[in-house]
């Protein structure tokens, strides 16, 4: 009798549940697993979504296909043909369709303006329009085109948008000012310490050497502890905002010196410039404040490190030169996460 009554009373739930509010409930599963850094069961969920029509899957896969900066084991083991079924509108075509792109030629102004989002030209109108939808992490690449390519004017207007990334503004006031050597570190620097910004000299060989770490990370400068701005920087580190994947992931696991380990991710990850995007795909479906302190914006961290590529020839993924001399907490977290993928 029992079974009978609750198998009754799940039919009665089912039906009175609305077709679009289960889809919510399960679009929330998703973005927690994802959030949790599990992919292997969110991705599949979110990709069933998006073929069955909700929008928001929609966005958020096309944004995670193209902005996670540290893909996981899961989505490294796939063949190019399971991740095209995975993050892709299947319809015939040799690649598939984004679903950014189907979504943007339905005539969604939130998918056109992110899909705009990654054009090469400069395009101050739709770093504003992004901005008033609410995704200002969307801006980042729109901002450093315009910083690149764009007009002093163009520049200037970005410095006083509202909303306007304040981690950004480096990139923007490089440019605008007297051409100085590593200025783009230097640019980063002068915002890290805005007390001492100006004591950056790019006469000095101590601003210098924390310049090239800061514009292009580790083999490009100084990484020496007894480096006048290190300490500053590695409080940066542990305190800003745009930072807190990186002070979060070594709070957690190098606690007796998360200082050092934040600067060897940092360096790891190829500076400030870089460290300061792992951002939420989504505003929309997940807060910034959010995605900072989720496990998967630390596991990001860490995944680049782990993935990452040195131009410079040092052999630091293969014998960890210059990674343990910065922290070797931060060397065998590397470790042990490389031992998961292939």
């Amino acid at each position: 009798m029992l079974g009978k009554l609750t198998r009754l009373l799940i039919c009665a739930l089912a039906v009175a549940v609305p077709p679009a509010a289960q889809a919510g409930s399960r679009l929330d599963e998703a973005v927690d697993l994802w959030l949790q850094g599990d992919d292997e069961n969110s991705l599949p969920l979110l990709s069933e979504l998006a073929a069955d029509g909700s929008a928001d899957a929609r966005l958020l896969l096309g944004r995670i296909e193209t902005s996670d900066l540290g893909p996981s084991p899961y989505r490294q083991s796939l063949t190019r043909a399971q991740s095209r079924a995975l993050f892709r509108m299947t319809d015939g075509s040799p690649f598939g369709r984004s679903w950014l792109w189907v979504e943007a030629k339905a005539g969604n102004k939130l998918a056109q303006a992110l899909l705009q989002s990654n054009q090469p030209a400069p395009n101050p109108a739709l770093i504003t329009k992004l901005n008033r939808l609410g995704e200002h992490q969307a801006t980042d690449h729109p901002t450093r085109i315009a910083a690149l390519y764009g007009t002093q004017d163009m520049r200037d207007g970005l410095l006083s948008e509202q909303g306007m990334q304040a981690d950004l503004q480096p990139y923007l006031r490089y440019l605008s000012g007297t051409p100085e050597p590593r200025g783009d570190g230097l640019a980063a620097l002068r915002h890290i310490v805005p007390e001492a910004a100006d004591e950056v000299d790019a006469g000095s060989q101590e601003a210098l050497g924390m310049a090239g770490i800061l514009a292009l990370g580790l083999g490009f400068g100084d990484i020496s502890p007894v480096n006048r701005w290190r300490p500053q920087v590695e409080s940066w580190l542990m305190s800003a905002p745009a930072a807190k994947p990186v002070s979060s992931l070594c709070n957690t696991h190098c606690p007796d010196a998360a200082p050092a380990c934040a600067f060897a991710f940092l360096a790891l990850s190829g500076g400030y410039y870089e460290t300061v995007r792992f951002d939420s795909p989504l505003e929309k479906l997940i807060p910034q404040d959010r995605f900072v302190n989720s496990p998967r914006a630390r596991i990001m961290v860490l995944r680049k490190a782990v993935l990452a590529r040195t131009e410079t020839n040092l052999g630091w993924l293969a014998d960890d030169t210059g990674v343990s001399a910065i922290s070797a907490c931060a060397n065998q977290l590397i470790k042990e996460e490389r031992r998961k993928y292939p």
